[in-house]
């Protein structure tokens, strides 16, 4: 989580933080709010998070309704988080990847709608897991929807952004095209508390960036130039899938946006509701069966 590039608004890092506070050293917290709160829930849901490999009534790894295939991106999103459900309070890429590629191979399944409530989340197994969500948009001959489900920012928001149509209300959240790093630093603690600690190691370079010592000018440019490159990546991402221009994307300066106005960027189709855009993912899915029946 630390020192590692994120695609994720800031309050949720802010949560996550809060949610490793022993661990960071932190022993005492002068305020909270909300989000913090939740952050602990996200924890106890965690230890009651079942491992639901399979939906048991059809032995499918995705919930479907009828020929279309539901799946949930909820949560904070991770790189590696097997088939745990997202009333965790995580969604893995790993797991999301699995039930796309069997969506994509299912003769029962016509279409993919994805049910999207997310900050975003690790840059880690994001980029694969979108390069090849557009690849099944380009090739699979099966349309794929994002229903923005109030929140599609940043990691979310890239997946969003490469599916076939993206909707939402007019209260939905998307963006947030950039990229951050949290780095700690406890020595003014550790001096408080009377620790010294002393680093020892063979290689100039060897475990810059820990939270012991302070943070020296080429570490943070290393961190810096990672963060930038992961936002030049997400803008080409967000260009490739919506048809926008990589300096469009780059202008929005990871901002998020709702609603029309987010329309009027070129982040989402069209404002509707759920029904409306369910509708309009049925309508086209019998509209290509219609197309294939009369070149029979």
């Amino acid at each position: 989580m630390l020192d590692r590039p994120l695609a994720i608004l800031p309050h949720q890092l802010e949560a996550m933080l809060l949610a490793l506070q022993s661990k960071l050293g932190i022993t005492q917290i002068s305020h909270i709010d909300a989000t913090a709160m939740e952050a602990k829930a996200i924890l106890e849901r965690s230890a009651l998070g079942g491992d639901a490999r399979r939906e048991w009534d059809s032995g499918k790894s995705f919930h479907s309704d009828g020929p279309i295939a539901v799946i949930p991106i909820t949560g904070t999103l991770v790189h590696k988080f097997g088939w745990l459900d997202p009333m965790c309070g995580m969604t893995g890429y790993d797991g999301l990847t699995r039930k796309v590629r069997d969506a994509i191979r299912d003769p029962e399944i016509d279409g993919i709608w994805f049910d999207i409530d997310s900050p975003g989340g690790a840059v880690a197994g994001l980029e694969q897991f979108v390069l090849e969500l557009a690849q099944f948009a380009d090739t699979g001959g099966k349309p794929i929807y994002g229903w923005i489900n109030e929140q599609a920012c940043s990691a979310a928001y890239a997946i969003a952004s490469v599916c076939h149509k993206a909707y939402g209300p007019e209260t939905a959240m998307s963006g947030s095209i950039g990229c951050c790093m949290a780095h700690t630093d406890i020595t003014g603690a550790l001096d408080e508390a009377g620790v010294k600690v002393t680093i020892i190691r063979s290689g100039e370079r060897k475990y810059r960036g820990s939270s012991v010592e302070s943070l020296d000018d080429v570490t943070l440019a290393k961190f810096q130039k990672s963060c930038d490159a992961v936002r030049d990546r997400f803008a080409k991402i967000v260009s490739m899938g919506r048809g926008i221009s990589v300096d469009a994307a780059m202008k929005t300066e990871a901002d998020w946006f709702e609603g029309e106005e987010a329309v009027q960027l070129g982040l989402m189709d069209a404002v509707a509701n759920e029904r409306e855009a369910w509708a309009r993912l049925e309508e086209e899915i019998d509209s290509s069966k219609r197309k294939r029946r009369s070149a029979q």
